[in-house]
């Protein structure tokens, strides 16, 4: 893989391991290696995205959403409301895997109304087909701009935490799958099941799906 594209996927370990740790070698050996998946699995568990939002598990892939043309999705950092109001392009990077039954990118809140009061989590913001046709290559690497939803099982909706609630996550979790007879949660919140702190985890499991990436941004309402 060439190093321009590493140093892409790598803007979202960047947040974790510090913008003096990454040299031309480390760029090279942390798109390859395990050590990459193994810092962004690090920060999942420590925002508690893992355990609260998903279970524990090994990323296979690099996921890396942009809201407009240079502002990357990069574990935790800060978006304002107005900066995330359309469907994002993404970039996504697995290098271990050469083919796929097929993708899925969703956006869960499982911050709402708030993380101290979560009676509505989670929330579904997102659940799109992720194109994979025509790729040929060694490795999975695609990029989805903007307009390349298609199809989209949930259609997107922006984050729009209430005022007074402190910050959200809003993570981006990617699955893997058969896409044929997907079936949408029959509502928003708790993605349908009714239950609280109820979520991408459970319908993931419903429809088969298995998690091999995921990302996350931080974002409240500037009334508090």
């Amino acid at each position: 893989m060439h190093l321009k594209h590493v140093s892409t996927y790598l803007l979202a370990l960047v947040s974790i391991i510090g913008p003096n740790c990454v040299s031309a070698t480390d760029q090279t050996v942390l798109g390859q290696a395990e050590g990459g998946f193994d810092s962004i699995r690090r920060a999942l568990v420590k925002a508690d995205i893992i355990d609260e939002v998903l279970d524990d598990f090994k990323p296979q892939c690099f996921v890396v959403p942009f809201y407009g043309k240079k502002r990357p999705v990069a574990l935790g950092n800060i978006f304002k409301q107005s900066k995330t109001k359309e469907r994002p392009s993404m970039k996504i990077y697995c290098p271990k895997i050469k083919s796929t039954p097929g993708l899925i990118i969703s956006l869960t809140d499982p911050d709402a109304p708030s993380r101290d009061n979560p009676k509505w989590s989670e929330v579904c913001h997102w659940i799109g087909i992720i194109p994979t046709t025509g790729n040929q290559q060694q490795e999975l690497e695609l990029t989805v701009t903007n307009n390349d939803w298609e199809h989209e099982l949930m259609e997107y909706k922006p984050p729009g935490p209430p005022p007074k609630t402190g910050y959200h996550r809003y993570v981006f979790v990617l699955l893997q799958g058969d896409i044929a007879n997907l079936t949408a949660p029959s509502k928003r919140y708790h993605w349908g099941t009714g239950k609280d702190r109820h979520g991408v985890r459970n319908w993931a499991k419903e429809q088969g799906l298995e998690v091999i990436g995921a990302n996350y941004f931080i974002e409240k309402n500037k009334k508090q």
